[in-house]
């Protein structure tokens, strides 16, 4: 090329060879019509080298045998426009090679004065717009299937949160109407969607629930369809299920099926008048029991139910057979308990009586063996003293009994009155050790406690005595003689006051702690012997405790003994204070 020219020239060129000298696509710049080569890449002269392209008369070059770019150039100059990715004309009788874009660089009066060329290999061409429509349909893929992922995710939220709902709706209650009616409502999220409900009653029997259609016009078909369409086990829908334990869908196509589950053409008639699209029918199971089924209907026109509305149909179903039997449950559970406590009621008031008639002979009893032993009918013998003596034992021991009972019944029936006041807890246990002196003595047992703190509680002291006689004597009972220790201690923990007798007898096992604050259950050892009683002491015991707002608790170790400790509130003049204030 020329290296002499104008300075806006050089700079050009010098421009373009900083910047296109080495780029891999040919570039060069021509001037005036007849499109002098100001510049050229060093791809661009190796194609003209080569012979692959060329430019200017084709009289002074010969027979055609390079591509020749001066028809697209003597274009473009002189319409000024730009040519993009024009096919370079070919030799003859060769195929087309290049590519070429050519824009025009306008000088004064926006005439071109200059042209820059970029000739391209017409297959790389090709081969970028395939990379290039391939790229788009990956794109264009990639965002479809984002917006299915997301739509997917929209569902499945919408159905997570109707899921979330019914599960709601149905922990609402556990009485079984109302239970019931929740499941005779459900839907699926689907618009217009209602259910028919078959269940199974305890006796067998299967009973549909009352249907709500969501169209107020059509409830009065759809409770015609109720009463008119029987429940059998051989429909193909509804209760059938039971044969079938697994979610099926019936179509409007399914004519046979239709036919048979409607039970003759008025039901069908009214079915079809109802309107509907598709029915999805999901077995109601609980513990691996068919209870029912509930069918599902879409309104008509809608296509049939899809696999993600099914497999919600049977979360559905499950959270429903579920609540359906916890009322079930609920509701005979609560038949049992009023059946149960009308018998514990009757049982109070046999025993009551029945306590009452025993006590008016045995204190007649007791009132004649004492006269025999006054002497009153005539002289008595020391063997008949010793034989009266033993009478009146006895019968004060049945008499003991006897007010166990009534004490205990007077608990169950909330008759027994309390006189709550300040109680000397340290004081109470020591009256009950001096009462029970003697037997203590008799057994040579070491006694120990209580102190000298004193203990204030907020009680009634009649009750108080009573549990810690019965707390004492079955530590009496219980502790082996000679060697063994009771040993006797109260303090305040907090605004709770504690007492605690603690024996070394045989022990409880850990498995019969708590049974044996149940009623007629003896404290024994090794719970296999009765030692008197009708084991009530324990029960009545802890009863008395709760009902003063304390508590009476057990802790044992076999072989080594047991301590009962018995909590009570702390005095109201004492709260908030330390026990030596």
């Amino acid at each position: 090329m020329d290296e002499q020219g104008d300075p806006g020239d050089l700079i050009i060129r010098a421009s373009l060879g900083r910047h296109l000298a080495f780029a891999p696509v040919a570039f060069a710049v021509t001037e005036g019509p007849a499109h002098t080569l100001l510049y050229a890449n060093k791809v661009f002269q190796g194609l003209q080298s080569a012979g692959e392209i060329s430019i200017g008369p084709r009289a002074a070059r010969g027979p055609p045998s390079s591509a020749d770019l001066t028809p697209v150039l003597d274009r473009v100059f002189r319409t000024a426009e730009t040519a993009r990715d024009t096919i370079v004309e070919p030799p003859t009788n060769q195929a087309a090679s290049w590519s070429c874009t050519v824009w025009p660089v306008p000088g004064s009066r926006d005439v071109p004065q200059k042209l820059v060329i970029e000739v391209r290999d017409v297959e790389l061409i090709e081969g970028a717009k395939v990379r290039q429509r391939a790229i788009a349909e990956r794109l264009l893929l990639g965002a479809l299937r984002d917006q299915d992922i997301a739509s997917d995710a929209v569902s499945a939220s919408g159905r997570a949160n109707h899921l979330a709902k019914a599960s709601r709706d149905l922990s609402m209650s556990l009485d079984e109407n109302a239970t019931r009616d929740t499941v005779r409502r459900l839907t699926l999220p689907r618009p217009g969607t209602w259910c028919i409900v078959d269940v199974v009653e305890s006796n067998g029997a299967i009973h549909r629930l009352a249907v709500v259609h969501p169209d107020p016009t059509k409830q009065a078909l759809a409770r015609r369809l109720e009463e008119q369409w029987p429940t059998k086990k051989v429909e193909p829908i509804g209760i059938a299920s039971v044969l079938r334990p697994r979610p099926t869908i019936v179509t409007q196509e399914s004519g046979a099926a239709l036919m048979l589950a409607a039970h003759g053409e008025d039901n069908l008639r009214i079915l079809r008048e109802i309107g509907f699209g598709s029915l999805l029918v999901v077995p109601l199971i609980v513990r691996a029991t068919v209870q029912g089924a509930i069918t599902f209907v879409s309104r008509e026109g809608d296509a049939p139910f899809t696999r993600e509305e099914t497999a919600l149909g049977v979360d559905l179903a499950a959270r429903c057979a579920m609540a359906l039997d916890n009322a079930r449950l609920y509701r005979e559970a609560d038949a049992l308990r009023l059946v149960a406590e009308l018998a514990n009621k009757s049982k109070g008031e046999f025993l009551g009586s029945m306590s009452h008639e025993l006590r008016t002979p045995l204190n007649a009893i007791g009132g004649f063996a004492e006269l025999i032993d006054m002497g009153i009918h005539g002289a008595v013998t020391e063997g008949q003293h010793l034989a009266l003596a033993r009478i009146k034992a006895n019968q004060e021991h049945v008499l003991g009994l006897i007010t166990e009972i009534l004490n205990f019944v007077r608990l169950e029936s909330w008759r027994m009155e309390y006189h709550n006041t300040d109680v000397s807890m340290t004081l109470a246990l020591s009256d009950v050790a001096g009462m029970l002196s003697g037997v203590i003595a008799e057994k040579a047992l070491k006694l120990e406690g209580p102190g000298d703190v004193r203990v204030l509680a907020w009680a009634d002291p009649d009750r108080v005595r009573q549990i810690l006689v019965n707390l004492v004597m079955n530590a009496v009972k219980y502790t082996p003689a000679r060697g063994g220790t009771i040993t006797l201690a109260s303090f305040v923990v907090g605004n709770t006051v504690v007492a605690q007798v603690t024996d070394t007898g045989p022990g409880i096992a850990s498995e019969k702690l708590d049974s044996i604050f149940e009623p007629f259950v003896q404290l024994t050892a090794g719970l296999a012997e009765r030692r008197g009683g009708v084991g009530l002491g324990l029960a009545i015991s802890r009863d008395l405790a709760r009902a003063m707002d304390g508590n009476l608790t057990v802790e044992s170790t076999v072989g080594v003994g047991s301590q009962f400790t018995l909590t009570l509130p702390l005095a109201k003049s004492r709260e908030h204070r330390t026990p030596d204030t």
